[in-house]
């Protein structure tokens, strides 16, 4: 064989070779993945955890986080493609999904938030709430409906037995201050935010406990548009895998929760700190992060009372079928 008929031979495999890397790298690229989320407080954790763990990486994902606030633009924002997840209060999306027939699902659950009712130290009855002025977030948020079902379930009406402040402070440490400070008189707030009350954690009382009440707040639930699942089930059936590596990775690492919390949070404040990886530690958390049809439940209860012809089976509301 001739060195130049050698030559074109090198040349050709060199070329075969190299388009076979190049094609192998493209069918191991990892997938992008948007999501969308209201905070990253409490039972969140594990999804930030998890992308400065490198896990979603090594399952084939890139994670890409953006904030969604309000947490009401959660729906237009997987619908209009912007976002492919969201993590936040499922409850938008159930009510989306009764109301609308929106081709949405719940298809993860991280846990339930510590939700109460706080109060200002003087007011240590239900009954005591009667002419008082209710702090809540914005109108039509998942905080005002909750604040608003919970006052109901306490036999008062929000439209005439309190006077209902639209503070617009979607955090819930944002409007604990506002009772602190006296300018309202209660609020609804996660049990997470009162360490970054300080010295003036004395000045709220937590009067009423809504789990105790019938009211399940899930601020942790991962949604997403039905047509995106079947498009992008293996992307995602991957996702979910990093997931759960990631939420069992936060469940024994309190170290990696104190330390995401403190990056993501821009959190500095030792005790703050320690209060929060406590309180994440102590939650009531799944055993796997599945959607919990209890949440559904609860929201579907009150949208039933205005839409009573919406579909009552709650598998309709979630895909379980990733996991």
């Amino acid at each position: 064989m001739s060195l130049g008929m050698r030559s074109k031979n090198r040349l050709r495999l060199l070329s075969w070779v190299l388009a076979l890397l190049i094609a192998f790298s493209s069918s191991h690229a990892a997938e992008t993945l948007i999501l969308g989320y209201t905070n990253l407080r409490g039972s969140k954790v594990p999804v930030p955890l998890g992308v400065d763990e490198g896990i979603f990486l090594r399952h084939g994902i890139e994670l890409k986080m953006v904030p969604v606030s309000p947490g009401t633009l959660g729906v237009p924002k997987l619908l209009a493609g912007d976002i492919d997840l969201f993590l936040g209060n499922s409850e938008p999306v159930v009510r989306a999904i009764a109301v609308e027939q929106r081709s949405l699902a719940v298809i993860a659950h991280l846990g339930s938030e510590g939700f109460m009712l706080y109060s200002r130290p003087g007011i240590a009855r239900v009954e005591d709430l009667k002419g008082k002025k209710i702090g809540s977030s914005l109108d039509g948020a998942s905080v005002d409906r909750n604040t608003k079902k919970a006052l109901r379930k306490l036999g008062l009406d929000p439209e005439k037995d309190v006077a209902i402040v639209y503070t617009g402070f979607q955090n819930s440490s944002d409007r604990l201050k506002l009772v602190a400070k006296g300018e309202v008189d209660a609020t609804v707030a996660g049990s997470d935010a009162l360490p970054e009350l300080g010295k003036d954690i004395d000045k709220v009382n937590a009067l009423v406990d809504l789990v105790e009440i019938g009211i399940a707040v899930s601020g942790a639930d991962i949604s997403a548009e039905k047509n995106l699942i079947g498009r992008k089930r293996d992307g995602l059936k991957r996702f979910v895998s990093a997931l759960e590596e990631s939420f069992r990775l936060a469940r024994s690492r309190p170290d990696l929760v104190r330390r995401t919390y403190e990056k993501h949070l821009k959190l500095s404040n030792a005790a703050t700190l320690d209060w929060m990886v406590k309180d994440y530690i102590s939650a009531r958390i799944p055993a796997r992060p599945t959607p919990n049809p209890k949440v559904i439940e609860a929201y579907l209860e009150e949208i039933l009372q205005n839409k009573s012809d919406a579909q009552k089976d709650v598998n309709h509301y979630l895909d379980a079928s990733l996991f």
